[in-house]
């Protein structure tokens, strides 16, 4: 089958699903499958002109661009969170004595940081430690990370501010939240304006920063006759939309069903 109605993300222990009315290519006929930015070329070699560069339209294209780019950014890093989530999780952030206003300078600060804190807990140089780092600019001009530790030991602040050893360093668990079904939502809106500075001021890099030993979501598509059946579920939120996708070269509407479901014991048998 070459047509998808039904999107689903199995997220730890929630499952994602997006209800489509009219069926989508599996090759993307979405309108979220569009790259190029309209007066660029798609040839990587050309350099990307600068936003002063860009004509009116040009600019409001890249600007809705950027938007969509900061919300897919948003959700990616919120069920990257969902996914690895616990009661041992830490909320740590990192600032500099000098005013450190280079990206790419504070970034190689935060990486030798992490591998410093990776041998002091683990007692190798093979990467262990499981960490998402979002960087965000001070009001003063400088750098500074929000970093999410997941499945850490305690480790005495004296020794953290030891090997950060540029300035300051807090660190909070976030043991005390009630329901983790929001832990996600909970600690990204401390990260959210540090993703949107990154794409306004440091277009084409990263969003954020995360180690590669991190459970990530797993997403399948799949056309079905009926719906799936979530009446036995636990659903923690649903709401309708309506999206857009290609059809005979013009845009169409697309109606979405979406729902957040929390697994219980008897639907992982």
């Amino acid at each position: 089958m070459n047509y998808y109605n039904q999107r689903i993300v199995h997220t730890g222990p929630y499952v994602e699903i997006w209800d489509y009315e009219k069926s989508i290519s599996l090759n993307s006929d979405t309108i979220e499958g569009e790259k190029v930015e309209i007066g660029e070329s798609k040839n990587k070699n050309q350099k990307r002109k600068s936003f002063d560069e860009l004509d009116e339209q040009e600019q409001h294209e890249r600007l809705r661009r950027m938007n969509k780019t900061r919300l897919d950014a948003k959700w990616r890093l919120l069920r990257i969170v969902d996914c690895n989530f616990d009661n041992s999780t830490s909320f740590l952030t990192l600032t500099t004595k000098e005013n450190i206003v280079i990206r790419d300078e504070f970034t190689n600060m935060f990486k030798k940081f992490v591998k410093r804190f990776n041998y002091h807990v683990y007692k190798t140089k093979k990467s262990q430690l499981k960490y998402i780092g979002v960087l965000e600019r001070q009001k003063r001009g400088a750098w500074h990370a929000h970093v999410l530790l997941f499945s850490v030991p305690f480790v005495e602040h004296n020794k953290l501010l030891g090997l950060w050893g540029h300035g300051a360093i807090r660190i909070n668990k976030l043991d005390h939240l009630d329901d983790l079904s929001n832990a996600g939502r909970y600690v990204v809106k401390y990260m959210e304006k540090g993703i949107g500075q990154e794409l306004v001021e440091s277009f084409g890099k990263k969003a954020y920063l995360y180690s590669r030993n991190l459970s990530k979501p797993i997403e399948s598509k799949m056309y079905l006759d009926k719906p799936l059946d979530l009446e036995k579920s636990v659903v923690l939120y649903e709401t309708e939309y309506e999206g857009k996708i290609f059809r005979g070269g013009h845009l169409v509407n697309n109606k979405v069903r979406y729902r957040k479901v929390l697994l219980t014991k008897e639907d992982e048998k």
